[in-house]
């Protein structure tokens, strides 16, 4: 019996990558705190640094929901980055009750759909491994 990805749910492509680009974008902003509390980094690399990260963590949830999703690569990619923009948003706003400065969040909300949109093509465009491609028929 073949395997195939056709019977995915939208929740089933979307929060798994979501989780993953979250994930990867706290992990690298802890790197950064780190960095900036050892005076490696400086803090006027802070505002730079946090959307590099961003950036990098929406790509790589357009990235792996490109990988799995099953038909319009694209879209899935671009929900997936823009998943992790609004979970950070969302958090920001409620949860740590910060302000929203306008041009800051749609500088954020432009990285956010530029790197999905360089992970969605990434991942659709990469050619899928065969399982098992050792046995010959």
């Amino acid at each position: 019996m073949r395997k195939t990805n056709e019977g995915l749910s939208p929740v089933g492509v979307l929060l798994p990558a979501g989780a993953a680009g979250l994930g990867a974008t706290l992990l690298l902003m802890l790197v950064g705190a780190i960095l900036v509390h050892r005076q490696v980094l400086p803090e006027q690399a802070i505002a730079p640094c946090a959307l590099l990260f961003l950036a990098l963590g929406c790509a790589a949830a357009a990235f792996l929901s490109a990988k799995r999703a099953p038909g319009g690569k694209f879209l899935w990619a671009m929900g997936a980055g823009v998943l992790v923009f609004l979970v950070l948003l969302l958090v920001g706003v409620f949860a740590l009750s910060q302000p929203v400065q306008l041009v800051r969040m749609a500088v954020s909300l432009l990285c956010t759909l530029a790197a999905s949109a360089l992970g969605g093509f990434a991942g659709a465009n990469m050619r899928k491994h065969k399982k098992y491609r050792h046995l010959k028929k």
